[in-house]
């Protein structure tokens, strides 16, 4: 192979790479700015949700500023010792929720509105979710 052919593939690979970095790196910044969080995306690491939600999926997540963005039944996003919790919230007090998943038979602690992410972004009132998607990111955080 002469040396413009080699050049001409090098630049070629050089340009695939740097696209496929600026999709890798700025999917998940546009959908940060557009839905409003700090994270736009989650992976459904347990069975807790089945069948509405399975295990591997990849959901997504935009922001609530307060309680008025959310009511029962919807899937909120919070934090917790361990992460994230993606459940169902079944009751709204003054200053916290109840959540549970809904394969679960027991209902969660108490959470403060203060800890809730978000909730899923829905389509045709189910949660907009990518099946198997989930998958890679819980391979990569394994330790």
């Amino acid at each position: 192979m002469d040396k413009k052919k080699f050049f001409k593939k090098l630049i070629g690979w050089i340009i695939y790479i740097a696209i496929l970095a600026g999709l890798v790196l700025g999917i998940p910044r546009a959908l940060s700015h557009y839905l409003n969080t700090q994270y736009p995306m989650a992976s459904i690491t347990s069975g807790s949700m089945w069948p509405v939600l399975k295990k591997g999926d990849l959901v997504f997540i935009k922001g609530v500023n307060d309680k008025k963005d959310i009511q029962e039944g919807d899937i909120v996003i919070y934090n917790n010792r361990e992460g994230f919790t993606i459940h169902r919230i079944v009751s709204m007090g003054a200053t916290t929720i109840t959540t549970k998943g809904d394969a679960n038979k027991t209902m969660d602690s108490p959470v403060k509105y203060e800890e809730i992410v978000g909730k899923t972004v829905n389509f045709k009132g189910k949660p907009l979710r990518i099946p198997y998607l989930g998958n890679i990111s819980m391979i990569l955080m394994k330790k």
